[in-house]
């Protein structure tokens, strides 16, 4: 197999098992599932509310482990690269320094019995003031070594415009590129400097992409920073996310080959088996842009009631110099230990088994050679046509600010 445009970040194989350390970083006990963390109802919106607005953010996870003590959390600020800036809580929030998880109910009738918890911020614990990055920590009884860690921001409305174009490759020979034009406006904020005040972060359908340099700016004026430079600013669009559905149990859905019960115990689904695609000619679908819906059919509090579903992935493919993972909103967005496929050589397949809550799924398969090169596009292909989304962080910190206040946000979808 070919490995074109090859995106080479390295990882190391801590308790995160990040996919980006400093960027999108989660610390997750393997019993410690179905993370969803999103604004108002919006069950697929990214973990980002305005300071001081009238949404509230929403932690929802189960825990599968039985002998769980009761479960507590913290919250920490950080700074643009997602690193803690060392903020006494009273700098950056209003309230306790250290909560209880009180909204919990365990699973009911199901055959696998997990607890699912529920977190809001703000509540009446704890309220932050300041804009900017912020973890939650999820702990039992030591704040060091928490279960679960989740990302989270707040920005300032009105602090600074960002207008973004969006278009496939013109000047380049790499057809699976999708390049990004934006500039900046800071009418109401004092930049001196530029390149030290302003910090800009892109991700691409709510994540960072690996491999690709921050942008730099390419005209100053005045009041508006502009990122335009042909040669910069380049992502690869990758491709469709691929899917399964297992809301019902009753027979094979979307992507399901088969279900059934193994003596008489877990619920078992199959999945179609699947090719790899970086041979093949783009084709349009509507995606979730890797992400998904916990949901089950004829169940009254799908959150307490959805089964476990142990899940089996299986990838035709030659055995490959490398390690391959599932990956998706799914792995929360990580290389997983538990979301790395097996190699059956009699099968000539890749497999995976894993514990998954009901509901409809996004998911790719991701290459990881003996080095430690990430490659997203060997097994899935990469189009410039593919359907994404992109968003624009400002950070602004003055030669004042003891942090880094994020004053803009924008996001945009590909034509």
């Amino acid at each position: 197999m070919r490995h074109c445009l090859l995106l080479t970040i390295y990882y190391v194989l801590l308790t995160a098992y990040c996919l980006l350390p400093t960027a999108y970083c989660f610390a997750q006990d393997p019993d410690i599932r179905s993370v969803q963390c999103f604004v108002g109802n919006n069950e697929l919106s990214d973990p980002v509310m305005e300071l001081n607005g009238n949404e509230r953010l929403t932690l929802w996870f189960d825990d599968l482990n039985e002998k769980r003590s009761a479960l507590n959390y913290i919250i920490v600020h950080c700074d643009a690269n997602w690193r803690e800036d060392g903020l006494f809580i009273s700098d950056y929030m209003d309230g306790f320094e250290e909560n209880y998880l009180r909204d919990y109910a365990l699973s009911f009738q199901t055959r696998i019995n997990y607890m699912h918890y529920t977190l809001q911020i703000p509540n009446d614990d704890v309220r932050p003031k300041i804009s900017g990055n912020y973890l939650i920590k999820i702990y039992e009884t030591d704040r060091s070594k928490p279960v679960l860690v989740q990302r989270f921001s707040l920005y300032e409305r009105g602090k600074a415009g960002i207008d973004i174009r969006t278009r496939g490759p013109i000047v380049t020979g790499e057809r699976c590129l999708q390049h990004l034009e934006f500039s900046v406006q800071h009418p109401t904020l004092t930049v001196r400097d530029v390149h030290r005040e302003l910090k800009v972060r892109i991700t691409q359908n709510g994540i960072p992409v690996p491999g690709v340099e921050l942008p730099q700016p390419s005209f100053i004026d005045r009041n508006v920073v502009s990122y335009t430079l042909a040669d910069k600013n380049w992502y690869p669009g990758g491709n469709e996310y691929r899917f399964f559905d297992t809301r019902t149990l009753d027979f094979g859905a979307q992507g399901v080959q088969q279900v059934r019960y193994d003596n008489q115990a877990y619920p078992y689904a199959l999945l179609n088996v699947d090719r790899p695609r970086d041979a093949q000619s783009y084709s349009f679908y509507n995606d979730l842009n890797g992400k998904y819906r916990i949901d089950a059919y004829r169940m009254r509090n799908r959150q307490t009631e959805a089964e476990y579903v142990i899940t089996a992935f299986t990838l035709a493919e030659e055995e490959l110099p490398g390690d391959v993972y599932v990956f998706g909103q799914l792995s929360n967005w990580s290389l997983r230990p538990d979301f790395k496929m097996s190699y059956n050589a009699e099968r000539e397949v890749y497999e995976l088994t894993v514990p998954l809550k009901q509901g409809y799924y996004n998911y790719r398969y991701v290459f990881v050679d003996r080095v430690g090169n990430i490659d997203f596009k060997a097994i899935e292909g990469c189009f410039a046509e593919t359907e994404n989304y992109y968003t624009v962080w400002v950070y602004y910190r003055s030669t004042h600010d003891r942090y880094d206040r994020l004053v803009g946000i924008h996001t945009v979808g590909t034509l």
